[in-house]
């Protein structure tokens, strides 16, 4: 039987993220968006960016000359309707798409569309749906996420159906198990590896990455950034590789509105230092 994409974390204590050191000028922040800036909602296309949380990360931006990026399984589409006006650089479907700093799109490397595919494991899903209307399936072109949030009963049903067809197509797909969906996602991406190649060029590299995420989905992210002695935040309960943590997508905002302003540069001899 095929493995999940991300087995539960090894458990370890985290502490609060206000216990670290964050300096706007020398970070490179990464966010997730469902459940890490915005609250969850019953369906995808319920979810919005609060307007504090907005205001926050536009002030951001500008205080970390731009290093700042959000990393989800939303597309880049989808990411950029939530966070309008604002426009970042991204990495949506897992990494699958990258919005680089100078806008130019492209695909990771090593992945491409397979709309075949997808289109034939479709037509299964909607059956489910349909014999279930408490089951959501949503098609993200080159993903698929079955949601059971309005039918938590039916996360044996979800399952099941979902890695059946994981190991029907295991050479390209694999299943990704979240918070009350499964999805069925590129193999060869993940959020770390979107992260990383972020980090490569200006205006993240040379910075320290935090990034904050949290559902599963997020756990290479964190196992990323770890290894590169950077700062991983989970947002909510459950077991996590993250080393800190705060309760909540409110949590969240408001511990960035405490994020120090950049310090100013010392004064010039030529001003009397």
């Amino acid at each position: 039987m095929q493995p999940l994409a991300s087995s539960p974390p090894a458990t370890r204590d985290t502490t609060p993220a206000d216990t670290c050191h964050v300096d706007v000028t020398t970070v490179a922040f990464f966010f997730d968006l469902d459940g890490t800036l915005a609250p969850l909602a019953p369906r995808p296309d319920a979810v919005r960016l609060p307007l504090d949380t907005a205001n926050v990360l536009a002030s951001l931006f500008h205080r970390a000359c731009g290093a700042i990026a959000v990393v989800s399984g939303r597309a880049i589409d989808d990411i950029d309707g939530l966070l309008a006006p604002l426009r970042v650089p991204a990495a949506g479907l897992h990494g699958a798409e990258i919005r680089h700093a100078d806008g130019e799109r492209v695909r990771a490397e090593g992945y491409a569309v397979d709309a075949e595919r997808i289109a034939s494991m479709i037509a299964p899903l909607h059956a489910l749906v349909a014999q279930h209307p408490g089951l959501l399936l949503e098609n993200k072109g080159s993903a698929l996420a079955l949601h059971y949030r309005g039918a938590p009963e039916l996360a044996s049903v979800a399952r099941d159906t979902m890695r059946a067809l994981a190991e029907l197509h295991a050479e390209r797909f694999v299943l990704q198990p979240g918070k009350l969906v499964f999805e069925l996602r590129a193999r060869h991406v993940s959020k770390g590896r979107a992260i990383t190649t972020l980090l490569q060029e200006a205006p993240f590299a040379g910075r320290t990455p935090l990034f904050a995420g949290d559902d599963l989905t997020d756990e290479a992210g964190f196992a990323e950034v770890n290894a590169l002695g950077g700062i991983t935040i989970k947002i909510g309960d459950g077991e996590t590789c993250a080393r800190h943590r705060l309760p909540s997508p409110e949590a969240l905002t408001a511990w960035l509105l405490t994020l120090p302003p950049a310090s100013p540069p010392p004064p010039s001899k030529e001003n009397g230092a």
